[in-house]
């Protein structure tokens, strides 16, 4: 099995070149040219046969070997016997972790292929070149850990300086140094929409309004100038995204660290204070409102879905001669659909009959469940049960549905 040497090497060595550099390494003007380069100098000096050739070009040094695109063909090329010898400009550009350049270099020596470096002179065919060989693969995974807390450390310093990154809330637009400003025309609809929802307005009434005004949706802006469409309606997640949104009151909310910290962030303010407020305590009291005394709890509500299209049906309740009727219907047989599924005719289906049924099915599996669970419990066990010994306590239902009623509300 060869070692891993350093550098002087015979003529008639066959060695293979591998490259890659990460997102981060490239804005460092660190690219597979330069080391391509290097290491084609570095064979000429030396007179060694250049066998292969392999470039992972944009890739984190934290993904194994065999899991990258060229890294997967070169040990399959270690494998037929190719080359004899690796080469790579450094040690970190096999890998920035201990565990994915120990485990390459496994591989590797499986195939009988050594490992070289052009910069750093490694040799694991005695004790002390194996530390020194660990201790590199260490440093370069220190490397990588504190280019990662700097980088960290300077977005949350843009963050605390007002820049912003990533996707522009609707009604603002980034400058040149990623700071938002108002558009003007998108901030008088956030005004009108968040000012009728403190008024009372709903959610699907404002995404109505929108639609029938035939109002161009969000969409998406970054803050690098790009642009991306948004759909074709408005909808009524849109809507409830754009009351919510607290850069509207002048703080953007920037989550770090997983989460577990935020950086409040100052940005010009689109709404009159307080009334942001006003508008997410009305929308509260609204999704409260199911839970009130005079409103029925649909139990299946969010389990239930439509045979043509698969969409969610919703509890929803009518009057007639007095008598009030429960009943789930798919959402797009409704006005408030804005595009989720083509309108078609959907059945209306009784509450009270459907829960009624899916509670019976699921006792009797459940019953047949645990005489299962009994019966091999007995086997095991080698006991038997006198036939004559019944369960105790009101026998189950069956599983068949109840009649359903003689009318259905259409």
């Amino acid at each position: 099995m060869p070692s891993t040497n350093g550098h002087g090497s015979e003529a008639s060595e066959r060695v293979a070149l591998y490259m890659r550099v990460s997102s981060e390494e490239q804005r460092d003007r660190e690219t597979i040219e330069i080391q391509r380069e290097f290491l084609q100098e570095y064979c000429r000096l030396y007179g060694l046969e250049v066998a292969q050739v392999y470039a992972d070009d944009g890739l984190s040094g934290t993904i194994p070997l065999h899991e990258r695109l060229e890294g997967s063909r070169l040990l399959e090329d270690a494998k037929e016997g190719k080359f004899s010898t690796l080469l790579i400009y450094r040690l970190d550009r096999l890998g920035r972790s201990l565990l994915v350049i120990v485990d390459a270099h496994d591989r590797l020596q499986a195939f009988g292929v050594g490992l070289k470096t052009a910069t750093e002179p490694i040799d694991t065919s005695n004790p002390s070149g194996r530390l020194i060989f660990q201790m590199l693969a260490s440093f370069a995974e220190y490397e990588r850990e504190t280019i990662r807390e700097r980088t960290r450390a300077g977005l949350h310093r843009a963050f605390r300086g007002g820049r912003h990154f990533g996707a522009v809330p609707y009604g603002y637009r980034a400058d040149d140094q990623g700071r938002l400003q108002v558009v003007p025309e998108e901030a008088k609809i956030v005004r009108e929409i968040v000012s009728n929802v403190a008024e009372g307005s709903t959610l699907y009434a404002e995404a109505k309004r929108l639609n029938d005004l035939g109002l161009a949706t969000p969409g998406w802006r970054y803050s690098n100038g790009k642009k991306r469409p948004g759909a074709q309606l408005w909808s009524v997640m849109t809507v409830s995204n754009i009351v919510r949104q607290p850069a509207y009151s002048g703080v953007r909310r920037v989550k770090t660290n997983d989460g577990k910290d935020v950086i409040e962030q100052p940005v010009p303010a689109v709404l009159e204070p307080g009334l942001q407020e006003r508008a997410m305590a009305i929308l509260e009291e609204n999704s409260r409102f199911r839970n009130r005394k005079n409103d029925r709890r649909y139990l299946l509500r969010g389990l239930v879905r439509c045979a043509t299209c698969g969409g969610a049906c919703t509890g929803h309740n009518s009057s007639r001669r007095g008598k009030k009727y429960h009943y789930y219907a798919c959402r797009a047989a409704k006005t408030y659909n804005f595009g989720m599924a083509p309108p078609h005719k959907a059945s209306y289906v009784s509450a009270e009959w459907l829960e009624v049924w899916c509670g019976r099915t699921c006792a009797v599996s459940w019953r047949t469940r645990e005489k299962s669970s009994s019966a091999c419990a007995s086997s095991t066990t080698r006991q038997t049960t006198p036939k004559s010994s019944k369960p105790a306590g009101r026998s189950l239902p069956s599983a068949s549905p109840p009649s359903r009623p003689k009318r259905i509300v259409t």
